[in-house]
C-alpha cells in the first residue's frame, strides 16, 4: 500500500524509492533503539564490573545514558540516527583504547559503517569510513609512540603492519559495503520503476475496462429503448422510418439506412434512409443485387455482420458516392430464424468508429427490429384476414337476411302515432356491423339518456336474438330437408328392379315437394346440349 500511495504522491519513481525507504527506517528507528538498550543493559553491568578503567566506564555509561535520551524523548529522526551512530564509535574508541587494534573495536567501526549507510546514506557511510580511518591513524601513532597503552595489561601488542591491515580491512570492506548498498537501491528504483510502471498500465486499462462497460452500457440502455419503441408499431410501413429516427436520436450517426430483400429474392431495395442522402435514393428507387460484392450483399448472404473503415484516401471505395465523409460503415443483417427479410446499414464520419466487438451489440438492435418487422407484417394479414373475415360475414347475413325478408313480411308495430310534433328516434338493428333493420320510437316526450341507452342495450340483445332465432330457423329447415333426402334415398335404395326404383323416386318427389308433375326419362337419344 505505501508503494502505492507514494506513486500516487510522486511522478518520479526515485522519489517514491526515497519516500519508501525513509518511512521504512523512522519506523525501524525505534525498535532498532530499544533493543540497543536492552542488549546494552545486559552487557553493561558485567562490562564495567570487569572494568579498571574509568575512563571507558565513563564512556560505556555515558553512552547508554544518551541513547536512552533520545529513545524516550522525541528527537528527530536525523538527532536520533546521530546518537546512535556516535554511541556505537564511542564504543568502538572505548574498546580500541582498552584492547588496542587487535582487540573487538573492528566490530564497532564495521558496524559504525553499515549503521551510517543503511540508516542516513551512502554518503554517511563514507563519510564514517574516513573518520574509522583516521581514528585508526590517530591511535596508531599514539600507541607505536608509547604515548598512550592498551588498558588491557595482557592485550597484544600491535605493530605497524597490524594497523595497516586493519585499515584495509575496514577501507575494503566499507567500500564492499557502501557500493552494495547503493547497487541494492538501484535495484530498488527500477523494481519501484517497473512497479509504478505495472500500477500505471493496470490503472489505464482498468479506466479502458470502466469506460468501455460505460459504454457498451449505455449501448445496452439506448438498443433496448429502441427494441421496446419498435415493437408497439405493428404498421410495417411506420415501423421502419420511426426505427430509423429513433437511431439517429439516440446514436447520432451520419447516416443510416434500412434495405428489404424482394419477393423474387434477387434485389435490397431501399426502403428507408436517413438524411437528403437517403431522400434522393428513395427517390431513385435505390436497390443492390444480392449476387454482387457490397457489404449489405455480402451481409445478407452469410447472414453476418460486416465492419469496415476507410481513411480520406480509401473514400473512392464506397459504395455510394452521395456519402463523402463516411469513414467507417457496420451492416448488420435483418433476420428472422431461418429468413433473412434485409440488413441495416450504418454509416459514421469516425474512422474505426465500429470494432468487431460491436457486431454482437449493434446485431441484437437489427435483431429486435426484424422481430418487430415480421410482428407488424403478420399483423396486418391477421388484420386484411379477419377483414375480408367480416366482409363475407357480412355478404352471407346480409343474402340471409334478404331472402327472408323477401319469403316473409318482417314488419311489426304496436300503437298510433298521431302525436303531431312527436318525439322519434330510430336505432338500427345491426350485426356484426350489417344493417339488418331498424327500431322506430315515437313519444310526445323527449326522450332522456337513460331511456336511449336502455333502448340501444334493448336492440343490441335483440339482434342477437334475432339472429338466433334465424339460424335455429335455419338448422331445422336443413335438418328437415336432410331427413327428407334420407328417407327418399332409403326408398329407392329398397326398391330391387329399374322400374320399382324410377316409380319411387317420382312418388316420392312429387309428394314431398308437392309438385303438379314429375318425370323422370332415361334415353341415349338426347342432344347432350339440350
Amino acid at each position: 500500500m505505501d508503494s502505492i500511495s507514494s506513486n500516487k504522491q510522486f511522478s518520479n519513481p526515485e522519489d517514491a524509492t526515497r519516500l519508501l525507504y525513509k518511512n521504512w527506517r523512522e519506523r525501524f528507528a525505534l525498535p532498532l533503539l530499544i533493543g540497543v538498550l536492552v542488549f546494552g543493559a545486559f552487557v553493561l553491568i558485567p562490562a564495567v564490573n570487569a572494568s579498571t578503567s574509568p575512563v571507558v566506564d565513563a564512556i560505556f555509561i555515558t553512552t547508554f545514558i544518551v541513547t536512552g535520551i533520545v529513545t524516550v524523548v522525541r528527537f528527530s529522526y536525523a538527532i536520533r540516527m546521530t546518537v546512535f551512530l556516535l554511541s556505537i564509535y564511542m564504543l568502538g574508541v572505548g574498546e580500541l583504547i582498552t584492547h588496542g587494534i587487535l582487540g573487538d573495536s573492528l566490530i564497532f567501526f564495521f558496524a559504525l559503517i553499515v549503521f551510517s549507510t543503511i540508516l542516513l546514506s551512502p554518503r554517511t557511510g563514507i563519510v564514517a569510513v574516513a573518520v574509522n580511518v583516521l581514528t585508526f591513524v590517530v591511535f596508531a601513532f599514539l600507541f607505536l609512540e608509547e604515548i598512550i597503552i592498551p588498558l588491557n595489561p595482557n592485550a597484544s601488542p600491535a605493530q605497524l603492519a597490524d594497523w595497516f591491515n586493519a585499515t584495509g580491512v575496514v577501507v575494503m570492506f566499507g567500500v564492499v559495503i557502501i557500493l552494495g548498498f547503493q547497487r541494492l537501491e538501484r535495484e530498488f528504483t527500477e523494481a519501484q520503476k517497473q512497479i509504478d510502471s505495472t500500477l500505471k498500465t493496470l490503472e489505464t486499462e482498468r479506466n479502458n475496462l470502466e469506460n468501455n462497460v460505460e459504454e457498451r452500457t449505455q449501448q445496452l440502455r439506448k438498443i433496448n429503448e429502441i427494441g421496446r419503441f419498435v415493437a408497439a408499431i405493428l404498421d410495417p410501413s411506420e415501423l421502419l422510418p420511426r426505427a430509423l429516427q429513433l437511431i439517429e436520436t439516440e446514436f447520432k450517426f451520419y447516416y443510416a439506412a434500412f434495405f428489404l430483400v424482394n419477393s423474387g429474392g434477387q434485389w435490397a431495395e431501399l426502403t428507408a434512409a436517413t438524411g437528403e442522402a437517403g431522400r434522393v435514393l428513395r427517390e431513385n428507387k435505390h436497390r443492390l443485387d444480392l449476387n454482387g460484392s457490397s457489404m449489405i450483399a455480402k451481409a445478407i448472404r452469410e447472414r453476418d455482420g460486416q465492419v469496415s473503415s476507410w481513411g480520406k484516401a480509401e473514400q473512392a471505395h464506397l459504395d455510394n458516392p452521395l456519402l463523402p465523409y463516411t469513414r467507417s460503415q457496420i451492416v448488420l443483417p435483418l433476420i428472422i430464424g431461418d429468413e433473412v427479410l434485409g440488413a441495416l446499414e450504418i454509416h459514421e464520419t469516425r474512422e474505426n468508429a465500429f470494432q468487431q466487438a460491436d457486431l454482437s451489440t449493434f446485431q441484437n438492435m437489427a435483431n429486435e427490429i426484424a422481430i418487430a418487422l415480421e410482428n407488424a407484417r403478420l399483423f396486418q394479414e391477421a388484420q386484411q384476414s379477419l377483414a375480408e373475415m367480416r366482409a363475407t360475414q357480412r355478404q352471407y347475413l346480409q343474402g340471409a337476411w334478404q331472402t327472408l325478408t323477401d319469403e316473409q313480411d318482417l314488419v311489426y308495430a304496436l300503437g298510433d302515432n298521431d302525436t303531431p310534433n312527436g318525439n322519434e328516434i330510430e336505432i338500427p338493428l345491426s350485426l356484426r356491423e350489417q344493417v339488418i333493420g331498424q327500431l322506430q320510437l315515437f313519444s310526445a316526450a323527449e326522450w332522456s339518456p337513460e331511456q336511449k341507452s336502455l333502448v340501444e342495450a334493448i336492440v343490441t340483445q335483440a339482434s342477437l336474438a334475432l339472429e338466433n332465432a334465424r339460424l335455429v330457423e335455419e338448422s331445422q329447415s336443413i335438418a328437415a330437408r336432410e331427413k327428407m333426402a334420407n328417407d327418399i334415398i332409403a326408398k329407392v335404395w329398397a326398391s330391387t328392379s329399374m322400374e320399382g326404383i324410377l316409380q319411387t323416386a317420382v312418388r316420392e318427389l312429387g309428394r314431398s315437394l308437392e309438385a303438379a308433375e314429375v318425370e323422370i326419362e332415361i334415353s341415349m337419344d338426347k342432344d347432350e346440349n339440350e
